[in-house]
C-alpha cells in the first residue's frame, strides 16, 4: 500500500468515527432532552392546585352537565385547572416536546378519566364559543392514548400490577 492509500483509508476511517461518535452524542441528547421533558411535564402538574383539582374532576360523574359544572364554583375551577394543564400537555406531545409514552405512563389515566368526566362540558364549551379550538389538544391527548397508547397500563390495570415484577 502507498501513502496516498493509506492516507484515504485513515481519513475514512476517521470520518466514520465522527459520524458515529456524532450519532451517538444525538441519541444521547435526544434521550435526554425527553427526560427533561418528562421532569417540566410532572413540574406543572405536580402542585397542590393540580392535586386538589384532579381529586375533585375525578369524582364528577360521567355524564355531567355544563350547567351540573357551571353550578358548583369549585368544581368549574378545578375543571378549568385540570382543562388547561392538559391542553398544554397534550400539545407538548403533539409538538413531540414530550413523549405520548411518557404522558401516558405519567398521567395516562388522569387524562383518559378527566376526559370521560368533562366531554360534555368541554363540547358545551366549544358550542358557546362557536369554535372548535377550545380544549381541542385536550381532546387530542385522550383520544391518542386510545389509539397509539404505548403504557401497559390503563384504566384496569394499574402500574403495581403492570410492573410488579419490575
Amino acid at each position: 500500500m502507498d501513502v496516498a492509500t493509506i492516507a484515504n483509508v485513515a481519513t475514512a476511517l476517521t470520518v466514520l468515527t465522527g459520524v458515529g461518535f456524532g450519532l451517538v452524542e444525538a441519541r444521547q441528547a435526544r434521550k435526554d432532552r425527553e427526560e427533561r421533558a418528562a421532569f417540566a411535564a410532572l413540574d406543572a402538574i405536580l402542585t397542590p392546585e393540580w392535586m386538589k383539582s384532579i381529586v375533585i374532576v375525578h369524582a364528577i360523574p360521567e355524564g355531567t352537565s355544563a350547567a351540573e359544572i357551571e353550578a358548583d364554583p369549585r368544581v368549574l375551577e378545578a375543571t378549568h385547572v385540570i382543562g388547561i394543564t392538559l391542553e398544554g400537555l397534550g400539545y407538548a406531545v403533539f409538538a413531540r416536546i414530550v413523549p405520548l409514552k411518557t404522558v401516558d405512563d405519567l398521567v395516562g389515566g388522569t387524562v383518559r378519566v378527566a376526559w370521560r368526566n368533562l366531554r360534555q362540558y368541554v363540547e358545551f364549551e366549544r358550542n358557546r364559543a362557536g369554535s372548535q379550538k377550545s380544549w381541542e389538544w385536550f381532546q387530542w391527548l385522550a383520544e391518542q392514548f386510545g389509539r397509539h397508547g404505548t403504557s401497559r397500563t390503563n384504566l384496569e390495570i394499574g402500574a403495581y400490577v403492570a410492573d410488579r415484577d419490575w
